[in-house]
């Protein structure tokens, strides 16, 4: 009996010693330092994607002035800037130039090749709603042009009118500069106000939120794809810089 209890404990403790010896080889190969790289809540494919179809469905607007119509500034730069193509490849000729988030990268000729391959795949996915987009831009940059058109005529007749007054001496001259301020001060007015009018024409526009979900799928499909080519690391590193650029400027 005591033999067998002997046999018991040096069979368990040579098991104990495999586990630890086990248990310490496997902490050996990994390295203590590296840290699973996580992805943010906004650094993944589905939300930089959602970031591109708000900013399409609520662009940037500036202000129409006296001299200027109002711009709508609806496609952000990351949309059609490749920026791999400025990534530095091993074992081939570096490019002449790196640009902002691409720089760190170093990768192969076909990782490179693969990422050209999915950015033109993304731009042809997006041409057909691009082309849609560009005409109801149009259409809203028309309208405030309108706007601003009826706005300068009314205040143009105004001073007209106010000049023709004075000079037949039915008024004084600091009349005259007070009605002139007045007409100044309304097409101010009217013209401040024709941002807001274009940007509910645009946010009543059906056809443009279905426009930037079709776009903002095919920008999705992208990013998944570049994380296939990146890994999971070198994409979070990409992204943490490239998400800066997906929406610019303010409103």
């Amino acid at each position: 009996m005591k033999n067998i209890k002997n046999q018991l404990g040096l069979t368990l403790a040579l098991l104990l010693t495999l586990a630890v010896t086990s248990c310490k080889k496997d902490a050996c190969d990994k390295d203590p330092k590296q840290v699973e790289i996580e992805l943010t809540i906004d650094e993944t494919s589905v939300a930089m994607a959602d970031s591109l179809g708000d900013f399409i469905e609520n662009p940037i607007l500036s202000e129409a002035t006296e001299s200027l119509d109002l711009q709508i500034m609806s496609i952000p730069e990351v949309l059609d800037t490749d920026y791999f193509i400025f990534v530095e490849a091993r074992g081939g000729r570096k490019d002449s130039s790196l640009k902002s988030c691409s720089g760190s990268l170093n990768l192969t000729r076909d990782q490179k090749a693969a990422l050209a391959r999915l950015h033109e795949a993304k731009i042809n996915c997006m041409k057909v709603n691009r082309e849609t987009l560009n005409k109801l831009d149009e259409m809203a940059h028309n309208y405030g042009k309108e706007l601003r058109r009826d706005a300068m005529a009314k205040y143009n007749q105004d001073v007209e009118y106010i000049m023709k007054t004075f000079r037949t001496g039915a008024i004084t001259e600091k009349v005259r500069d007070a009605k002139i301020a007045a007409a100044k001060k309304t097409l101010e007015e009217s013209l401040s106000k024709i941002r807001s009018a274009v940007r509910e024409k645009i946010k009543n526009a059906t056809e443009r939120a279905e426009c930037a979900g079709k776009i903002k799928n095919c920008e999705r499909i992208y990013l998944d794809g570049v994380m296939d080519v990146l890994g999971k690391e070198n994409f979070a590193k990409w992204a943490r810089c490239h998400k800066m650029h997906v929406r610019k400027g303010g409103r």
